[in-house]
């Protein structure tokens, strides 16, 4: 009952609205899907990507049980599991926002459209507080990452340490001022429309640069000789796909949102899924690339010898040390970090190309 006076209230006061506002340009702003459609695509679109979701999370824990569960891979499935969580409430507010939107206010004229127009509904500020809190953690771990490649090198990690810092001011700010509309505000307002593109901007800023910064590593610490097909390379192009994902789809929120189209929910709502899925996808597919590569349960990893091969037994594909090869070395996206004494060292170039990656 409450609600649908709520709505009710809205209706009349957007009856009351000049047709020259920008609350009626919202409304009906040529070559742009309305609120209705926008609410309902987007929680379509966040559904199919929760179910591919599902599927990673389950792959990713059983790729970190058979590796073992400690140092780096402790960290990874507290955090894909935390990830995953979150996105699973995301999901959720997309459902309650469908019932009570087309079920709930169905019946009431323009009902739908009312109640998506009013931006602080508590199911609606949760999404975004979801979705933020899920996209931070994606910056965080990508900063580790790069962390670990760059053998700890603070002065390298530190301002992105910031960056993350400031994206959490200017995300949850952007929450508080949110919760605080009305149902006559439009989400393009500039006290909330400052802050949300600060946060998108500061995010996208710290995903390309990072993510550009982790594959110059590998791809610098990588002998010549290695780059044109070693299992390296193949992770480094897996780094710069998975990063180059959600930077574009950053990207193209961004730019709806600044020109102001209702078309930029359906992003906002595959982003609160796809800020889940590129980190577990990454732990997920360096089990999968290489086709010469050995198994460990039933998923693949990499193997390369910490030794030179016999002139003229290198394979193509994995690297291998021929016949009297005895021992292997485990190689992980995640473990990898750079020795400096390559630089003064005495190891020939299939040494310093596999040994740059070392195992937990």
């Amino acid at each position: 009952m409450g609600s649908e006076a709520g709505i009710k209230c809205g209706y009349g006061a957007l009856l009351r609205a000049d047709c020259s506002s920008p609350l009626a340009a919202l409304r009906f702003k040529m070559h742009d899907t309305s609120l209705n459609m926008s609410a309902l695509m987007s929680s379509w679109v966040a559904a199919v990507l929760y179910g591919i979701s599902i599927v990673l999370y389950v792959c990713c824990v059983r790729v970190l049980y058979h590796r073992g569960f400690s140092g780096f891979n402790r960290v990874l499935i507290v955090m894909a599991t935390l990830q995953f969580l979150i996105a699973t409430g995301h999901n959720i507010t997309c459902l309650v926002q469908l019932i009570r939107g087309f079920i709930t206010n169905g019946d009431i004229p323009n009902g739908p459209f009312i109640y998506f127009l009013d931006m602080a509904l508590s199911e609606h500020v949760a999404q975004e507080a979801l979705y933020i809190t899920n996209s931070l953690l994606g910056d965080a771990i990508l900063i580790w990452r790069l962390y670990i490649v760059w053998n700890g090198n603070w002065w390298l990690c530190g301002p992105f340490v910031m960056l993350v810092g400031a994206t959490t001011i200017c995300g949850y700010i952007a929450i508080s001022h949110l919760a605080h509309f009305t149902p006559v505000d439009p989400v393009f307002l500039a006290t909330l429309g400052n802050w949300i593109l600060s946060t998108w901007s500061l995010s996208f800023v710290t995903q390309v640069s990072a993510t550009l910064l982790i594959a110059y590593k590998i791809w610098a610490s990588t002998a010549w000789g290695l780059r044109s097909s070693s299992s390296h390379m193949k992770v480094l192009w897996l780094v710069v796909e998975s990063g180059a994902i959600y930077s574009f789809a950053t990207a193209i929120l961004l730019g709806l949102y600044a020109s102001k189209a209702n078309a930029g929910a359906i992003v906002g709502g595959a982003l609160g899924q796809i800020s889940c899925l590129v980190p577990t996808s990454i732990i997920v597919r360096i089990g999968f690339v290489g086709t010469s590569a050995s198994t460990v349960g039933s998923f693949p990893s990499f193997r390369a010898a910490p030794r030179p091969p016999p002139q003229g037994s290198q394979t193509s594909g994995t690297i291998t040390q021929g016949a009297d090869t005895d021992t292997t070395q485990e190689i992980h996206l995640t473990d990898m970090v750079y020795e400096d004494r390559f630089k003064n060292s005495d190891l020939t170039d299939v040494e310093k190309g596999n040994s740059f990656l070392r195992g937990v």
